[in-house]
């Protein structure tokens, strides 16, 4: 699971590569050739889908509630995995079917796609040598609600 999570992680990089350099090739940018591989894209999004989809039936199913309570208290990061596999699959059904269909507008919901990359954060978790990463990740999640009081109060100062 691990090796796959790390698997995606690379092809999102990959994925937002090619994107990048296909609009740079739209507005005029780039002029180099590009070769089209948007099928390809979609189809390896979709397999990996299917890989966490199955996983976590899997886990599901085998371990039932001892999945998101495994020695009688909650397992935060069992909750977020599970979350980050139901948004995953809804975000690749809505932008698949919303796009093409009565026009509706879900870019607003494309910044979730960042959730994928939190994947990864627990496969780092897992790694002893990553120790000082694990550290500097935890210290700038702490310092989110310092931030968050502080945008506050820059908003209260900016509204008097």
């Amino acid at each position: 699971s691990s090796l796959v999570i790390l698997l995606n992680v690379v092809f999102v990089f990959f994925q937002l590569q090619y994107q990048g350099y296909s609009r740079g090739v739209g507005i005029g940018v780039r002029t180099d050739d590009l070769p089209d591989f948007n099928g390809a894209i979609t189809l390896i999004d979709i397999l990996f889908n299917i890989f966490f989809a199955l996983e976590l039936v899997t886990r599901l199913s085998v371990l039932r509630c001892q999945f998101f309570f495994p020695h009688g208290k909650p397992e935060l990061l069992h909750f977020f995995d599970t979350f980050l596999v139901v948004a995953s699959c809804a975000d690749f059904y809505l932008f698949s079917v919303g796009q093409s269909s009565r026009g509706l507008n879900l870019n607003v919901l494309r910044p979730f796609r960042f959730l994928r990359f939190v994947r990864t954060l627990r496969v780092l978790q897992s790694i002893k040598i990553f120790g000082k990463l694990k550290m500097l990740v935890n210290t700038v999640g702490a310092s989110f609600l310092a931030l968050f009081w502080s945008i506050v109060l820059l908003g209260i100062v900016m509204i008097m």
